[in-house]
């Protein structure tokens, strides 16, 4: 008899109408892995864990601003790459004149 951990037994039941397409079905089954992927980097990346107050508008406003930082940073991953020359990441720097 074989002994099989409760969380490796983890298995998505459906029941789809007839006319519903496999394909549909397998991209909603994948999404799960997106949403776990996205909930581990707001945990462990962004500190979504750390919090440790004991009110809820803390908790409210720790959690407000994990979810903005990964806005953020989605947003920084998914736009395009600068390479115009007056970009922000492409201009020289202006050092500044102290005499």
């Amino acid at each position: 008899m074989a002994r099989r951990r409760r969380s490796t037994q983890r298995l998505l039941a459906v029941q789809p109408a007839a006319d519903h397409p496999v394909a549909e079905l397998v991209r909603l089954a994948k999404i799960r892995r997106r949403v776990e992927h996205h909930y581990r980097e707001l945990r462990h990346g962004l500190g979504l864990d750390h919090f440790e107050g004991r009110s809820w508008a803390g908790w409210q406003h720790h959690v407000t601003l994990v979810t903005a930082a990964h806005a953020f940073l989605t947003e920084q991953r998914l736009a395009p790459k600068a390479d115009t020359a007056d970009s922000p990441s492409t201009r020289p720097s202006m050092h500044s004149k102290t005499c």
